[in-house]
């Protein structure tokens, strides 16, 4: 039987042709962007260790001490922005990846903000959260420190919005229960107060509006629950706040080059606070974590939590602080071995770091053990 070479080598042509095709296909897939940002997991960073012999968090002009603990700020990293989304190939693998997760590039990238603003928006969020930190570590620490509070937002269906007025800067309060005012150069002294304070009580607020002093009275609001359910205990003003004129003692400098957004806040908060008191505030442990910090010391919820555990975990960290509004994302992305810890404030924050120290972790709450209460409540 004879073998017609001609089609042999037509048939090879086309097979080679093919997978020519296939290959440039590839590639191209492989380069063309997509409508998706991919997460994955970021750098840990010490904020106790030095960048090239320099410390990555340094406080002068006030005493200073050593630490052994190893306090890590997690990130996540990004693949993709406004103009260009990752590359397709890159975002079909994610879908497959429990370590990747994929987002729509308009989720992160709005059409009304183009990649530059978002990026300065996002070191804008870096550095005011530089500046809380600073500011609630060294009141923590207990050295006097001092801000304005100006009021910039209001409601005219809460008492206090048809009262007070945008400009007015608090100088006190006083509840109707007390004779005396409380004077107020911080957020965290009027949070305190209103922390203790039942919804619906009548306070006495006194503002500086322009040239003159005023004091004027209303009834304190409840505070609204949570994702999940949690009502966060005392009461509010019902105004919205800016903080302006800030002073503390000493000097803090940060070396966090090319990361944004406001996640830090915690961790340099825990990181400066142990360098402004005597000892190793977590002894010699690895101690990871996240959350934006508040004026007032409270911790709030971040992005990307499950990348941020992964990169606790490769380096060494058995205990990470998780702000309580993020437990659920944690179901599931939690690394063998690894405890994560619930926290709302900076006090709880401390207090892990504190509990893992001793080795007596009784007192503080898990996420899971968080979740667990929370599913028992329903």
């Amino acid at each position: 039987m004879g073998i017609n070479k001609f089609n042999t080598k037509n048939q090879m042509h086309r097979v080679r042709l093919a997978g020519l095709v296939f290959t440039v296909l590839l590639l191209v897939v492989s380069v063309i962007p997509s409508s998706f940002v991919v997460q994955a997991t970021g750098p840990a960073l010490d904020v106790n260790s030095k960048v090239e012999g320099k410390p990555l968090v340094s406080v002068s002009g006030v005493s200073t001490y050593p630490t052994d603990t190893h306090l890590f700020m997690t990130t996540v990293s990004a693949f993709g922005n406004g103009d260009a989304g990752a590359p397709v190939a890159q975002a079909v693998t994610a879908l497959f990846r429990k370590d990747l997760q994929v987002m729509p590039v308009r989720v992160m990238f709005p059409d009304n903000l183009t990649t530059k603003e978002v990026k300065a928006q996002n070191t804008k969020a870096m550095t005011t959260s530089q500046d809380t930190a600073a500011l609630v570590a060294f009141e923590l620490a207990g050295y006097p420190v001092s801000m304005n509070l100006k009021i910039v937002g209001l409601n005219r269906a809460y008492p206090s919005g048809k009262l007070l007025k945008s400009g007015d800067i608090i100088k006190g309060i006083k509840l109707a229960s007390e004779q005396q005012f409380h004077d107020i150069s911080s957020f965290k002294q009027l949070s305190s107060i209103l922390d203790k304070t039942e919804p619906k009580t009548n306070v006495t607020l006194r503002v500086q509006r322009g040239g003159e002093v005023r004091e004027e009275s209303f009834e304190t609001i409840p505070y609204p629950a949570d994702q999940q359910g949690w009502v966060h205990p005392g009461s509010l003003l019902g105004v919205g706040l800016e903080v302006t004129d800030v002073k503390y003692p000493g000097n803090v400098k940060y070396i966090v080059d090319g990361i944004g957004g406001p996640s830090a806040g915690t961790m340099f908060t825990l990181g400066i606070f142990d360098q402004l008191t005597e000892g190793s505030m977590g002894g010699k442990a690895s101690i990871a974590g996240t959350g934006t910090i508040a004026w007032d010391g409270d911790v709030g919820a971040i992005g990307g939590i499950e990348h941020k555990l992964q990169g606790a975990s490769e380096h060494g960290a058995t205990n990470f602080i998780a702000p309580a509004a993020n437990c659920s994302e944690t179901v599931g992305y939690e690394p063998k071995g690894m405890k994560i810890w619930a926290v709302r404030s900076i006090d709880e924050a401390k207090a892990v770091v504190e509990g893992v120290a001793k080795g007596d972790t009784s007192k503080l709450t898990s996420c899971r053990a968080l979740l667990d209460g929370i599913k028992k409540d329903k």
